[in-house]
């Protein structure tokens, strides 16, 4: 491939560092020799998807949709080009829940995540899917957002998932209906820890907020002469509002 052309799709794409050049090189060469010369795909085609790779790899940013356009391919060649790619040189970067919600920005939806990926995975036959797959790990941070309000960039979280569109949103319907019924489970569980206040709960906290003794604390550096006396109407007036409160329930 010509050199010249590959530094020119990585300045379109806005890929500056020189490592990142010469690791998309690298792979354009490795490609040649796992068998890519037999892929349907155009020397720009193959850049482009090696060029993103290679950013991905150095942890660098990079606008896919640009990569798209200048490969001359549409979206879902595009993104199984790339699957095919990354498999041939065994590359594929790891998708995982707690990458994504730091990357979107929505560290607060990650346990949510975790628990939607596992449920999901508990109720699938033993076997039936692999979790650790981007689709199940991005549909599972996405379902979660979803409950939890929090807005991310769906597109790209679709482009992460490397799926296809339809198995995707039934992913993420199935994980969606998990997160509401794990939020809604955690609501109920919030809500039935508190008791509601009865008569005698509010007689004890009137006790302890009216009581003599409370109220004598304000001029508490004065001398109390009269302390047994003071004690002994507090008793009787206790004793009363008890009474009372036991005959209205």
């Amino acid at each position: 491939m010509d050199a010249q052309m590959l530094k020119t799709l990585a300045h379109k794409l806005g890929l500056t560092s020189p490592k990142v050049v010469r690791k998309a090189e690298e792979l354009i060469r490795l490609l040649a020799v796992q068998g890519g010369t037999g892929l349907a795909l155009s020397m720009s085609g193959k850049a482009v998807i090696c060029l993103e790779i290679a950013a991905t790899l150095s942890s660098c940013s990079f606008d896919k949709t640009l990569a798209v356009r200048l490969s001359g391919l549409t979206r879902p060649q595009y993104v199984a080009s790339s699957q095919t790619v990354s498999r041939l040189l065994n590359v594929s970067s790891t998708v995982c829940v707690a990458d994504l919600c730091v990357t979107h920005s929505a560290t607060a939806a990650r346990d949510l995540a975790a628990k939607v990926l596992k449920q999901y995975e508990t109720e699938k036959i033993q076997g039936q899917v692999d979790v650790a797959l981007p689709v199940y790990q991005t549909a599972a941070v996405l379902a979660a957002c979803k409950i939890m309000k929090i807005k991310v960039d769906k597109r790209r979280m679709f482009e992460t998932s490397r799926s296809k569109r339809a198995v995707y949103d039934k992913v993420v319907e199935g994980m969606t209906k998990i997160a509401e019924a794990l939020q809604s489970e955690k609501a109920a569980k919030s809500g039935g820890t508190k008791r509601g206040k009865t008569l005698m709960d509010m007689v004890e906290e009137n006790l302890r907020n009216e009581s003599p003794e409370k109220k004598t604390k304000v001029g508490a550096e004065e001398k109390d002469d009269n302390a047994n006396d003071k004690e002994a109407d507090f008793e009787e007036w206790k004793r009363k509002i008890l009474e009372a409160a036991a005959a209205a329930e």
